[in-house]
């Protein structure tokens, strides 16, 4: 009985990797996300999402994976070509590596049939975020299940081993997976400088030690604009190494360097970061606390950071009509909660002093700089949307801060890149050195080349292979 490969998703885009593992009567799937594709993403803040026809529509879209036997009929409704998973005899269960959209969007759309492995920090995360609304769709009732550091997991004959790669926020995992004939480790999204560093180094050398048939690797640094960055042209030599080149900032570089711009402001600070970021949260409010400043975050920020880490927050609730009374929001048990139990920071606070603030900002409160005291402020871009030029957003942003006398200012895309830099991924594959090289998760996947004892291999999406004489063919 031969072990079945098949990639959904994830080869030629930004995330969104939907591998399935199949031995036997039982499949796991690795990761269940949505690619990053700002261009052509239908919720644009225009169209909202339906309610009742939630997945039928999320799978007509190319959302949510068209896989037979991951979604229940009742939910399916009257969507045909798929078979619901009471309509399948695979048993299967989903591993979930971190709480990025691109990697778990959909994991709340599977059926209660599908075990569904997620850490616990991500667990109340994400319930936090669903219960504010900015959170995944879910249409489960079973409770997702959790994971430990190197206790693994066996779903029939398939043995999968999570790596706890960073322990801050939601924690990020990699997947070391074993059947009866193939070995195969997937990376979920690769870091090798900051809190990562240490522990990937050393997940590295385990799966490298038992010289796996093949590794499912995360390439997004090979696209044209961090290649650009760090070498000055896309089509540059990549040689391997494990240290951030020259030039370039890893995490704790970026973390001083925002703190530095922060002790050398002298008016309002506003930054504009991932909410999903718990780690961020708590570093930014640390760094202004040095700083002798407040961070202030958006409520529904505010309410996950205040669950997550049971400590109050400061609030600053935007010009939004969400909060206004009478607003969707206004009336929400979670809001009146927050408030009662968080101090809040004014609008004429903030122009009182606005050197003793640190406040968030994200993309759909934007035209709050307007109101903001801007004379010598600036406007720190740390990692949330919309993060680069590819996204049609990100013109808006520039716009409405020339309007303003914010400075702007960002490390992405200048000296800085949040996933491990192209040498360091060239290094984790060579040290690896696997049978086959599935490069995944970037628009390039082909310039991320195998190591000496090894070939690359790009799977068509939607194809079954099988694993034979350390070659994938297709299978008949």
């Amino acid at each position: 009985m031969n072990t079945e490969l098949t990639f959904y998703a994830g080869i030629h885009t930004i995330g969104g990797v939907v591998l399935s593992i199949v031995h036997g009567g039982h499949r796991v799937l690795l990761e269940i996300g949505t690619a990053y594709e700002p261009k052509t993403d239908v919720y644009d803040g225009f169209v909202r999402p339906r309610l009742r026809g939630q997945l039928r529509d999320e799978l007509r879209l190319g959302r949510a994976p068209l896989v037979d036997g991951l979604y229940s009929r009742a939910d399916m409704g009257d969507f045909s070509g798929l078979k619901s998973a009471e309509e399948t005899a695979l048993h299967t269960a989903a591993f979930v590596s971190h709480l990025h959209l691109d990697h778990m969007s959909c994991m709340g759309l599977l059926s209660d049939r599908v075990d569904v492995y997620l850490s616990e920090p991500a667990q109340r995360i994400e319930a936090a975020l669903e219960t504010t609304g900015l959170g995944s769709p879910s249409l489960r009732s079973a409770p997702y299940l959790p994971l430990y550091d190197r206790q693994t997991v066996c779903v029939g004959e398939i043995r999968v081993t999570p790596f706890l790669l960073c322990a801050a926020s939601y924690q990020d995992w990699s997947f070391y997976v074993e059947t009866p004939d193939l070995t195969l480790h997937y990376t979920g999204d690769l870091m090798m400088h900051g809190d990562y560093r240490d522990a990937v180094l050393a997940e590295m050398a385990w799966v490298a030690a038992r010289k796996p048939d093949i590794l499912v690797c995360e390439a997004t640094t090979f696209m044209d604009s961090t290649l650009r960055m760090v070498y000055g042209r896309t089509d540059a030599a990549v040689a391997p190494s494990a240290e951030v080149p020259e030039g370039m900032l890893d995490k704790c570089g970026l973390d001083r360097e925002l703190e530095k711009l922060l002790g050398a402001q002298r008016g309002l600070c506003v930054i504009n970061f991932y909410q999903r970021e718990m780690a961020d949260a708590a570093a930014f409010r640390e760094m202004a606390r040095r700083c002798g400043r407040t961070l202030a975050l958006e409520p529904e920020t505010a309410y996950v950071a205040w669950r997550f880490f049971g400590e109050p927050v400061h609030v600053y609730i935007p010009d939004n009509e969400r909060f206004a009374p009478g607003g969707s929001a206004a009336g929400a048990a979670w809001y009146r909660e927050l408030l009662a139990n968080n101090p809040t920071v004014t609008l004429e606070q903030l122009r009182a002093a606005p050197q003793a603030y640190v406040v968030q900002n994200s993309y759909e409160n934007l035209l709050e700089l307007f109101s903001l005291p801007d004379a010598q402020g600036s406007y720190l871009h740390a990692g949330g949307a919309p993060i680069g030029a590819y996204d049609p957003r990100y013109q808006n942003l520039l716009r409405v801060l020339e309007r303003t006398a914010f400075r702007y200012v960002t490390f992405f895309a200048e000296n800085y890149f949040s996933h491990a830099y192209p040498c360091q991924v060239k290094y984790y594959v060579d040290q690896i050195d696997p049978r086959v090289l599935i490069p995944s998760h970037s628009e390039n996947p082909e310039r991320l080349l195998p190591g000496a004892h090894g070939v690359q291999f790009i799977p068509r999406l939607g194809t079954t292979y099988l694993y034979q004489a350390g070659r994938l063919v297709e299978k008949e």
